[in-house]
């Protein structure tokens, strides 16, 4: 019962705290507020994180595990390319409904020396498969014991994101999906600037119905570039029937 109440108050901290870095940033959230916010005292909220750095890590934390949870599925396994497709709703829905994801964001943005490294582990993949992945992709350092970099240039939770993204689309090249030619820096660097984008087009709000659209009509027309002719109507660029967040 201690020890359920114990979580159950880190997990007001952490829904708390990236509820203040949402809306003010890392250096505009005080750990007062975030105190209040949660309804706990300063000393409860030190005995679970001993500094704002700490808070700040553990929200980033969180909202990759909800990221990889959400592309690591069994649709993903079976399909990467079509994993990949439902990846962009999932990225939308979360951004207009879950702090700790912006939160995530806005905290990379702000490039604060607390940022977690992302992890040398895939959505759902072995040691095998992330050894294949760097392979097809060029990770470094995938299968090794230190952190590897998602894409070049990128940091914080767009190189969580951008390195899912890369991660789905070699598979979907390991599993035959995509057209010989999309192979090499120039597909890769399409999708995964597309990707990433949408947490920019998105970040300040969008209608549910519209951000559907638009990720619908990207697919549609990304979809004829990716794969061998007469194949794209096999993929569903529609929003999949259960989007949870």
């Amino acid at each position: 019962m201690v020890q359920e109440r114990s979580e159950r108050t880190r997990g007001r901290l952490v829904e708390a705290g990236a509820g203040l870095f949402d809306r003010c940033g890392y250096a505009g959230a005080t750990l007062g507020e975030i105190a209040a916010a949660a309804g706990v005292t300063k000393g409860a909220l030190y005995f679970h994180f001993a500094s704002k750095e700490e808070l700040a890590r553990a929200v980033f934390e969180q909202a990759e595990r909800s990221l990889r949870s959400a592309c690591g599925g069994p649709r993903a396994s079976a399909s990467p390319l079509q994993g990949l497709i439902d990846a962009g709703y999932w990225l939308v829905d979360a951004l207009g409904a879950d702090p700790v994801i912006r939160a995530a964001f806005r905290l990379g943005r702000e490039d604060g020396g607390w940022q977690a490294q992302p992890s040398s582990a895939g959505p759902g993949a072995g040691a095998a498969d992330a050894a294949d992945a760097a392979d097809a992709v060029g990770v470094a350092g995938a299968g090794s014991a230190g952190p590897r970099q998602a894409f070049a240039g990128m940091r914080g939770f767009h190189s969580v994101w951008a390195g899912v993204v890369r991660e789905l689309l070699a598979g979907a090249r390991r599993a035959g999906e995509l057209r010989d030619r999309a192979g090499g820096l120039g597909p890769e660097t399409l999708v995964v600037t597309a990707a990433c984008g949408l947490e920019v087009v998105f970040a300040d709000g969008c209608p549910a119905e519209e951000r559907a659209r638009r990720v619908g009509a990207l697919w549609e027309w990304l979809l004829p570039c990716l794969v061998p002719p007469g194949t794209a109507d096999g993929y569903r660029t529609r929003p999949p029937e259960s989007r949870p967040v």
